[in-house]
C-alpha cells in the first residue's frame, strides 16, 4: 500500500445508539494511511459525511500520522460515492460523479481521473465541502419526499382514500413527484440525514423539518403493524393466534442487504 501514490477511502459511516455521526471507521482508515503517506500523494474520501468533515476530521489525522503538511506535501480530495444497491440500470459508470480537491490543481487532476472511467461524466464542485453537501442532501431530500407522501398515507387513510389511486392521479401533472408510501432503512438514507442534522445544530440550527422526517419514516413500521392487527379484528381472526407470513427482510427490493432495515419494527411490533 505504501507504494501507491493515489488513495480513495470508501468506508461507512454509520450512525451510535444516540443517532449522532460515528465515523470510528473512518478515522481509523486515515490514521491507516496516514502512516504510509509520502510526499505529492493523494487521498479522496468517498464515505458520506457532514459538511466539513473531510477538513475538521480526517486531514488533521492525515497530518498526525504522516508528519507531512496538508496541501503542500499531501492533496485531498472528495468524489461522493452514488452507488444504489439493487440496481442494476445505474452503476458506477453511468452515473455523474461529483468531484472536488483541495486545490484547483488538484480538482482538475482528481475530475481526470474519475473521467477516464465514469462515461456518463463529472460534475467539478468548487470545494470540498460543497461536494460534501451535495452528497448529504441527495439523500435528507428522498428520504424528506418519502416522509411527506408517508404522512398523506396516514392521513388519508383515515378519511378512507387509497393512497395509491391519489398519487396516480396526481401524477398526471407533469411535475408531479413520483414518490411512494413505505418503510425507510438501509445504511444511506435512513442514516445521512442525520449526519446533516447533527451539524446543523453544531451551528446553532435546530432542522425541524428534516427531523419531523424521520421521526414519521421511523414510525412507518408500527403503523403497518397495527394497520395489520386491525385488519385481522375485521376479519374476526384471533389476533393472539394468527400467523403472518412476511416476505422480505432486507431493507430494499432485489438487495441482500439487512442494515437497519425497518421490517424488523413491524416483526417487533406483532410479537410485542
Amino acid at each position: 500500500m505504501a507504494e501507491c501514490n493515489f488513495y480513495i477511502i470508501a468506508v461507512p459511516t454509520p450512525l451510535d445508539e444516540h443517532k449522532a455521526p460515528d465515523l470510528t471507521v473512518l478515522e481509523k482508515a486515515s490514521e491507516m494511511i496516514g502512516q504510509v503517506l509520502s510526499s505529492d500523494d493523494i487521498v479522496v474520501y468517498e464515505s458520506t459525511v457532514y459538511p466539513g468533515a473531510t477538513e475538521e476530521v480526517c486531514i488533521p489525522i492525515l497530518e498526525r500520522e504522516s508528519h507531512l503538511k496538508f496541501n503542500e506535501d499531501f492533496f485531498v480530495g472528495y468524489s461522493p460515492e452514488r452507488i444504489n444497491p439493487g440496481d442494476k440500470a445505474h452503476r458506477l459508470t453511468n452515473i455523474v460523479k461529483v468531484t472536488s480537491g483541495s486545490t484547483p490543481q488538484v480538482a482538475d487532476f482528481i475530475d481526470q481521473v474519475y473521467g477516464s472511467i465514469i462515461s456518463a461524466g463529472t460534475h467539478k464542485a468548487s470545494s470540498i465541502r460543497v461536494a460534501e453537501a451535495a452528497k448529504v442532501i441527495e439523500n435528507t431530500q428522498r428520504d424528506v419526499n418519502i416522509a411527506l407522501i408517508n404522512e398523506l398515507a396516514l392521513i388519508f387513510q383515515r378519511l378512507g382514500i387509497d393512497t395509491l389511486e391519489v398519487l396516480e392521479a396526481a401524477g398526471s401533472k407533469w411535475n408531479f413527484l413520483p414518490f411512494r408510501p413505505g418503510l425507510v432503512g438501509g445504511h444511506c438514507i435512513g442514516v445521512d440525514p442525520y449526519y446533516l442534522t447533527q451539524k446543523a445544530k453544531d451551528v446553532g440550527y435546530h432542522p425541524d423539518m428534516i427531523l419531523a422526517g424521520r421521526r414519521i419514516n421511523d414510525e412507518m413500521g408500527i403503523y403497518i403493524a397495527s394497520t395489520v392487527v386491525k385488519r385481522l379484528i375485521e376479519k374476526r381472526i384471533q389476533v393472539d393466534d394468527a400467523n403472518i407470513l412476511i416476505m422480505g427482510f432486507t431493507f430494499k427490493e432485489n438487495c441482500p442487504d439487512l442494515r437497519n432495515t425497518r421490517v424488523i419494527d413491524i416483526v417487533h411490533e406483532l410479537q410485542g
